[in-house]
């Protein structure tokens, strides 16, 4: 097989005959938290697994060209933080969260949804006093009368507070002992992530437990948004993301990867009360691409 160098990259040239392209945008440079495993030297990077980092792999592996992922080990900045960062594109180009109008207008968004719209359905987790009395819960009015812990930074918050929800903000790694500590009432956290987070922040807040009675759904994506310096880069994802839609191998990954598998098997949605709020600042753009995508939409 030949094989070109495009930079410091390599595409084989049959690959580059499908594809009609034989030029390759920046590698992905995404950041890393200098805690994880990766970071500390424990596993090499094709070791390192995580839903978002092996989606972006498919997503680039299904793309027009070959682009590697440069991690970028950093003390994993707030949302607000990384939104700076991506801006100037010098440390990091990519990264992912939930969407905004502001995110959307500074930054350059790869519309699809890469939790397929499962992230704004938003389950619970309480204090076991408090999961007996969500489990009689019917209407908004009711639920207000909870207090709701969310991340520095994080859209859900401001969603939250823009439907009458009293919102208690705290850093990411405290937030589950927040909670044990009385400073909230309920951690709401989406759909495909929340078994899995509460099976390790049970181990240091061991008096909350996970809601089976309630949950809110607002429409409320999360895509990799890459720095504006790159759209090229941001095209490359976009193609792939599409790709691995229409193939099925996204939903296929949703329902089997290891952050995501055990609340598809272990939550079961039918036995739900289903509350819905207005997302009002949601793009739309945003709201068209969820019709398109979301599970739930």
């Amino acid at each position: 097989m030949v094989v070109l160098a495009v930079g410091n990259m390599t595409i084989s040239a049959a690959h580059a005959a499908d594809t009609g392209t034989v030029q390759s945008p920046v590698d992905v440079r995404l950041p890393m938290d200098t805690t994880s495993d990766y970071c500390l030297g424990r596993i090499t990077w094709d070791q390192h697994s995580e839903y978002h980092v092996d989606l972006l792999r498919l997503a680039l592996r299904l793309g027009p060209t070959d682009i590697a992922i440069t991690p970028v080990c950093v003390e994993y900045p707030t949302e607000e933080r990384r939104i700076s960062m991506l801006q100037t594109g010098d440390q990091i180009n990519t990264v992912f969260f939930g969407t905004t109008q502001d995110r959307e207008d500074k930054l350059l968004a790869a519309y699809v949804p890469i939790y397929l719209g499962t992230t704004g359905l938003r389950l619970f987790m309480a204090r076991p006093e408090t999961r007996t009395e969500l489990a009689h819960i019917q209407t908004l009015d009711e639920l207000r009368k909870f207090s709701m812990g969310q991340g520095l930074g994080w859209p859900d918050g401001q969603i939250l507070i823009d439907n009458g929800f009293n919102v208690i903000p705290g850093r990411y790694k405290t937030l589950h002992r927040m909670l044990e500590f009385r400073r909230f009432d309920l951690y709401p956290r989406a759909y495909w992530q929340i078994i899995g987070e509460w099976n390790w922040m049970k181990q240091e807040a061991p008096n909350i437990v996970v809601s089976p009675d309630i949950a809110l759904y607002y429409p409320q994506p999360i895509y990799f948004f890459v720095s504006p310096k790159t759209p090229q880069l941001r095209d490359v994802i976009q193609t792939g993301l599409e790709r691995a839609y229409s193939n099925g191998m996204l939903l296929n990954l949703l329902k089997n990867h290891r952050e995501t598998t055990a609340s598809f098997k272990e939550v079961n949605l039918r036995k739900i009360h289903l509350l819905r709020i207005e997302n009002r600042s949601l793009p739309e753009k945003s709201r068209q691409t969820m019709k398109k995508f979301g599970l739930f939409d």
